[in-house]
């Protein structure tokens, strides 16, 4: 997950010098430092860095993900979406689109509006997927959708070990941190290779 600490080393990994990393964390707080990440930097720089800090999962998911992976070598593709999705939750689904890219939702409920998983911190005693919550400690604070490009790349990491394809984010389409808990997780993923 995008933490500060993690940001940090990503914009000293693409170069960006002393002066302009020191504007960008600011404060710390995190829906500032992706504000001022999308005003100073190209939006290509912006998606690498955030999907560089993408959790796993953890080891043990990951063998899971590669596991499922090698099960299902050998289907057509849409052979192996269509097994992933009747192992995944009713929250997760994949969707093969006709101009061969991927469409991912995550909808995980939270008493009829969607969750985020994400336990980064924002400020000290606010966690990131508390802002899909309407009444949370961080007031009127929206993170901006470009965030949730840490996310995508989780997800992105997992599918190419599951379908055995690259996969590129394409897109946030949506996020509930960014809508109250109206929407829900949504991407869009370029096969690649």
């Amino acid at each position: 997950m995008a933490r500060v600490y993690g940001i940090k080393k990503g914009l000293a990994k693409n170069n960006v010098d002393d002066k302009t990393t020191k504007e960008i964390i600011g404060n710390s707080n995190l829906v500032n430092v992706i504000e001022r990440m999308e005003n100073t930097l190209d939006s290509d720089t912006l998606h690498q860095i955030l999907d560089s800090n993408a959790c796993t999962g953890g080891k043990e998911f990951l063998k899971r993900c590669e596991k499922i992976g090698k099960e299902i070598v050998g289907k057509t593709l849409s052979e192996r979406i269509a097994h992933v999705n009747s192992i995944s939750s009713d929250s997760e689904k994949i969707i093969l689109n006709a101009d061969n890219t991927l469409s991912v939702k995550w909808s995980f409920d939270n008493n009829g509006k969607y969750k985020c998983v994400c336990s980064a911190t924002v400020i000290t005693g606010v966690k990131v997927s508390e802002l899909a919550l309407e009444n949370n400690n961080a007031g009127d604070c929206v993170m901006p959708l470009s965030y949730c490009y840490c996310c995508a790349g989780s997800g992105r990491r997992h599918l190419q070990l599951q379908l055995g394809v690259e996969l590129k984010t394409k897109e946030v389409i949506s996020s509930p941190i960014n809508s109250k808990g109206e929407k829900p997780c949504e991407f869009i993923f370029q096969i690649v290779g």
